[in-house]
Order: C-alpha cells, then structure tokens, then sequence
C-alpha cells in the first residue's frame, strides 16, 4: 500500500479533529466540516456562524476513465484521511493511480491529488475537479478573480447590472473580442451562470494558434461562493505552485463548478500533484482572496520590499531631452520604461563591447552603455526610475527561415547579424510552429517547421532551451552591473507561454499524443534563475503580461501592463496586484477625450492602478495633448494617495449606502486611502467596517479633481463602525484617513 507522511498538523491545532463515521469520514477545523464518502467523494460541507450543512458534492475525474477495483482508505498520521483508486481510459486501456488526501489545516480543509501512471506508458487526459454546489436561485451568489463575469443574462436596469456599472472604453481593436473594451466591475458577485472561463488566456489549439484577448477569463486559479442569508462564503482555491499547463473553470445555472486541468502528462516517472484549499469565511470575496495571499505570499507579494516606491503614473518613452520635471511630478509620473531600441535587435538589449564602445541602435543613431546608464542616472536624479526593455520570448530582426549562409567571419562579429548569432549560437531556443497548425498567413509564410514571425521580423523563442536560457541569465547579469543606475527591467510579450515547443520535452507536458515543452514551465524555471539576479542586486522586475495568471508572477514585483485601456486587462491587473504596484497603458489621448477624462480615471482609481501619463516620445502611447493634460494635473493628488498602496481585504471592508457610488479602501502608510467614484448624487454615506486601526483620532480629508485644497469630513461611529457623508465634485472624491496612534 502505497502512503506519503505529511507532519502531523492535529498536533499543532487542537481544533482540528478526524471523524470516521458509519456512513463515511468528517474532516473537521474550526471554521468548517468537511463529509466524505467511503470512496473519497465530498458528499456535504458544513460552515458558517450558524453551521449550516449544505450537500455538496465534490470529486476528482479524468475525462474518459472509469474506476477499477475497489478503494482503498487509509487514516493519516495529519489527522486527515487518505483514499486510492484505479483508474482505467476506455478508449487508450491506459491506467493510473489516483491518490487523494483530506488534510485539516488551522484554516482549511486541504484537499490533495497525485496521479501515478500506472500501465501502457505516458498518456493525458483532462484532469477534472467537479462541485456541485445547491445554488439558490434567488440568493446564491459566486465570485472569481475575472476580467468580467458573465453578465448577458441579466436583465438591463437590474439592481445588479446597475452595480456591474458596465462602461464602453474604446472601439475594439484586432487582439480584442468586443466585450473586452468593456469596463465591467469585477468586485461584485453575481448570480450562478453557464459560463465557461479561460485562465489567463485561451489555451492553445491547433485551430486557434493566434493569441487574442477574450472577456471570459479568471487570473487566481479560485471561486467564492457566497450565501447573504446565512452569512457566510465557501472558497475553493487551487494552489499556484501547482504544475498548471492550462485550465478552465466552467459553471453552470444551478451552482455546478468545473476545474479542468489540460494537457499534464500522465506517467510513472512525473506523477501529476494538485492541491485546493477549501476554506470559510464571512459572505463576501474580501477574505477569500485574503487568504489566498497569505498562503501564498511568493505570488502576491514583491520580492523587493521597496517595491512601492515604483507606485505612479509611467511612460514608454525613447526621449532624451529635457522635459517638465515639476509638471510630470504633479501628474504623479514615477517610472519610464524605456522605449529603447537601443539594442540592434531584439534579445540582444546590450551588445557585448565595452561601456563607451558605440553600436547601432534598432531605431537608428549610436549608442554607448555608458550613454544608458547616464540617462538612468539623470532620471534618478530627478525623481524617477528607469526600467530597460527585456524580452525573452522573442529574438532577432528580419529572421530568414532556413538559415541563410553565415555573414561574419570572425566568432566574436556573430552578434552583430541576428541571423548569425541565431543560428551559430541559439538554435534549440528556436519555438516551431507545429506541423498540425493551421496555417496564419500574417504569422506564416512557409511551411512547417518555420518558427512563428512576430514584429519586425522577430521570432518566438522558446526560453526553457538551455543554450537560449543562460544568454538570457547572462545579459540579465550585465544588466545589473553595466547599467546599476537602472532600477531593473520590464519584461514584455508574455503572450508566447500559451504555446508548446514540440521539439522538447519538459517531462511534464503532453499535447498533440507526443511528449512537449510547455512555454509556461520554461517561463517559470527561467525566473527561477533570472530573479535572485536581480533581487540580490536590490532591483526589480516588472512584466507585461498578456497571460494573465497568478502562478507565473513569483519573482515578479510588478506589473506595467500594455492593454489596461480596456476593460478587461484593467481587471484582471488590479487584482493580481493587491500587494504589488500596478501600472497601466494609455494607447492615445483620444482614449481619454472619448471615454471621457472622469470616466477613464475613475475606474483606475477605483482599482488601485495607475494609467500610463502624456510624456514626450511615448511609443503607441499618449502623447502630451493641452487638454488631456490638464485631466492628469485634475487628478494627480488623487493619484498621489494611492501611491505605495495595498488592497484592504478585511470582510465587507468598505460600502456605499444604497449603491450610489463605488468605493474601495487601500492600506497606506499614513493610513488609508478611499476612492468614492461613478457618484449618482452630489453626497453620499460610505461606510468603513472591520478596519481595526481607525479610531476616534482618525482625520479624515476628501481630495477632489481640480481642486487644490481637501475638505475635512466628519468620521462618525455607529456601533462597531464608522461612516463618513462623502460629498462629491464630477462624481469622485478620494478620501484619506490618517491614522493617529
């Protein structure tokens, strides 16, 4: 019999407790009871104040497999219980052993996975987690961490379209489905709906190989149920240290929930592990994501403490001459990352030659090392922080497909053609487009295996290539002695990790019936080494990350995201950047005339991030314009509260009477810092709950766009909370609590 001894978590918590009854086993904490059946499925979860027992019922599948045999159970030493099963594929006659362990924790009621391949060697199917939840109708309600829920049955004027306050921001564009130029609030729940959501992005299929951003996607791998009536919430939240390749969460009307997990290889050698937390807690979706940051604080929170430092509007900017200090100041304008194309091309940020030795850059002209530390250097000076461009998805400038015959002579001029240096030196690192694909003519232009073009002539670089991965880690190295004024890199073009190498194997991945490498696992094995480069230097990374997952931002501390225009990435940024600094993009100052100045900006603060300001040689971005201008100067104090910002995530935290205005409630260091936005009337009550550190000593002050001097409010208790009446000028105010201890 097959067991894996865990620490025993009963000694160190008494209330955790172990129950084998006539009709099954009892996994019991302090907040919740969890029943099993005698063949390991969950039959009913017992929680909240009341306790409540609700039938649900909850198991593991594989798609296509039925069980074999009989299951074995076995107490563990952890206090938990621990159940066996065979597995067998009907159509392949493969099998497996699937183990699942019930382990009570101080908070949660952990439930673990393993998948053993047992005969008929490596093989994948969909690996399903199933809840069946009893969803009422008229009062169940369900949230996640998406870039929108899927609201298209609900009827317009509701109370709850009303509060989803659905917003156009734009015309769509070619990456986006048209649902993503929608702003749509992603903090309320909504009822049970048949939806289906991508994690991050769209998985990969041969039929749809283009990357393109849909509105239906979750980014923290969980879903809260929330029952008002009985006061409290029931979250199912999978691990992000998990080997994660894809997944999508499917719900339906009457309260089904699916998490299917695709293309892990299922083996003898590299047994599948997953793990989910069920947790309990008050009826709200604050402490849900709360406790997911906590237990897994190497994702939500910055290496670099001083990472709150990079809070502020930014720039994407190739300029420099001199501009407005003081005036970029007062649009809270803290870090450029910088448009370089100092490199001659991609991948290769900085040509190996001495500091003062020119080269060519991308854009035309010469440039030094020395000239781009300089330029760091007087940033700094200034006030601000440059970022270097970095890319490690992505290499060279007019790649020929096959390789055209070698121009330089000399091994150490090899970096001066990117053809040459790619194929002398790189050529693992090459990502293929598969022979299965359907063919895209603005990505193909041959036939299979020519690797997938991209800008200027670029192509997709698989970095989990040995060869590729220690270039990558090298330059990584120089940057952070070469250019120390820096304050770190900005990585783009995340986009690439939904794709499979498959010429590799990971030992991990399965796609297509052979053995690959996930873009994912080589992202992630690559950070491994790239972030203690850069975080034992005291500096920092940010991404743009088109894919938007949780699990591929431990070593990250940041996130410059280029799409945050639209609805949808605006979302799903804020809220894998609770604990981290958010900045986002601002394709052009018509964006801001046509949504309109207030409305744009009000949704940035109401999610606690900071759009990309007007700054002299923006590339594709805004550019200095008198009147958008004049929006940022209205706004940046209410900008300058949010600076150094973590979310509040205390149970019901923050409120408006009657719904009225959207509120949200951030932790800084002089206290805390509310934005009152989308206001339907000249005041409203806010009310503040469960913040334990205000006082009757709190001050409160309201900050207004365009108005240089805030008004003091009244902060008054009313029981174990505290209201303000909030008035409001074009609909907003931010408020500042400063804490006197």
């Amino acid at each position: 019999m097959r067991m894996v001894r865990l620490l025993s978590s009963a000694a160190i918590f008494g209330v955790l407790m172990f129950c084998s009854c006539s009709n099954g086993y009892k996994i019991k904490t302090s907040e919740l009871t969890v029943s099993l059946s005698d063949d390991g499925q969950i039959t009913a979860i017992t929680a909240g104040p009341d306790k409540i027992e609700k039938p649900v019922n909850a198991f593991t599948a594989i798609a296509g497999c039925r069980q074999e045999g009989k299951t074995v159970v076995q107490k563990t030493d952890d206090g938990g219980v621990w159940f066996e099963r065979t597995l067998v594929c009907d159509s392949s006659k493969k099998s497996c052993v699937l183990i699942e362990k019930f382990i009570p924790t101080e908070n949660s009621v952990r439930w673990e996975t393993e998948i053993v391949g047992k005969d008929g060697g490596p093989w994948a199917s969909v690996i399903q987690t199933k809840v069946r939840y009893p969803a009422q109708k008229n009062g169940t309600l369900f949230w996640t961490a998406w870039g929108t829920p899927q609201y298209d049955t609900l009827s317009v004027g509701s109370t709850l379209s009303k509060k989803l306050k659905v917003l156009s921001t734009g015309k769509p564009g070619p990456f986006f489905h048209k649902k993503v130029n929608s702003w749509v609030d992603p903090l309320v729940p909504v009822p049970f709906s048949n939806a289906t959501y991508d994690y991050g992005a769209p998985r990969f299929q041969y039929s749809k190989p283009t990357f393109r951003f849909v509105p239906y996607i979750f980014c923290i791998p969980m879903v809260t149920v929330i029952e008002p009536s009985a006061k409290f919430g029931l979250t199912f939240g999978l691990s992000p240290e998990d080997e994660i390749i894809d997944l999508t969460m499917t719900t339906s009307a009457s309260g089904d929930i699916a998490f299917d997990r695709y293309f892990n290889r299922i083996s003898a050698e590299h047994p599948c592990k997953f793990s989910l937390d069920i947790t309990a807690h008050a009826d709200d979706w604050r402490p849900a994501l709360a406790w997911m940051t906590k237990r897994y604080p190497a994702y939500f929170n910055p290496v670099n403490p001083e990472a709150h430092l990079l809070g502020g509007t930014g720039a994407y900017s190739n300029h420099f001459a001199d501009f407005d200090a003081e005036k970029m100041e007062k649009m809270c304008f803290t870090v450029n990352w910088q448009a370089s194309f100092d490199f001659p091309y991609m991948g290769m940020f900085l040509s190996p030659v001495g500091p003062n030795e020119q080269w060519t850059r991308f854009s035309g002209g010469k440039i030094t090392v020395k000239a781009m530390n300089d330029y760091a250097a007087e940033m700094k000076r200034q006030g601000f922080y440059v970022f270097n461009y970095f890319n490690v998805t992505e290499f060279g400038t007019k790649i020929k497909y096959p390789a055209p015959p070698r121009s330089t002579k000399d091994d150490k001029d090899l970096w001066k053609d990117s053809n040459d240096y790619l194929y002398v030196k790189l050529p693992g690192g090459i990502l293929p487009r598969p022979d299965s694909c359907v063919t895209k003519p603005e990505y193909m232009r041959a036939t299979p295996p020519e690797p997938w073009y991209t800008w200027e002539g670029a192509i997709a670089m698989d970095c989990g290539d040995p060869a590729y991965r220690d270039f990558l880690l090298n330059q990584a190295r120089r940057h952070v002695t070469e250019l120390p004024d820096a304050f770190g890199i900005c990585i783009d073009r995340m986009d690439w990790l939904r794709y499979f190498n498959e010429r590799a194997d990971d030992g991990i991945a399965w796609f297509g019936g052979k053995p690959v490498r996930s873009v994912v696992t080589s992202w992630k094995q690559l950070m491994d080494g790239m972030g203690p480069i850069f975080h034992d230097a005291g500096k920092f990374i940010l991404v743009n990350n088109h894919v938007k997952r949780i699990d591929v931002l431990n070593h990250v501390d940041g996130i410059f995201d280029e799409f945050t225009y639209a609805g949808v990435p605006l979302n799903t940024t804020a809220l894998l950047c609770v604990n981290k600094p958010a900045l986002g993009w601002t394709d052009t100052d018509a964006t801001v005339k046509k949504e309109g100045g207030d409305t744009f900006f009000q949704k940035y603060l109401y999610m606690g991030i900071f759009p990309m300001c007007p700054f002299p040689g923006n590339d594709h971005s805004i550019h200095p314009d008198p009147e958008v201008d004049q929006i940022y100067l209205d706004y940046g104090p209410l900008m300058q509260l949010m600076k150094s910002r973590v979310w509040v995530l205390e149970p019901h935290a923050i409120s408006v009477e009657n719904d009225l205005a959207k509120a949200n409630i951030f932790k800084i260091p002089e206290g805390y810092s509310v934005p009152v936005v989308y206001g339907e009337e000249s005041q409203v009550r806010v009310k503040i709950a469960n913040v334990d550190e205000i006082n009757n000593k709190t001050t409160c002050s309201a900050y207004y766009p365009g108005k240089e001097t805030p008004a003091e409010l009244k902060l008054v208790k009313d029981g174990s909370s505290w209201y303000m009446d909030v008035p409001l000028e074009r609909g907003c105010a931010m408020i500042k609590l400063s804490i006197d201890n």
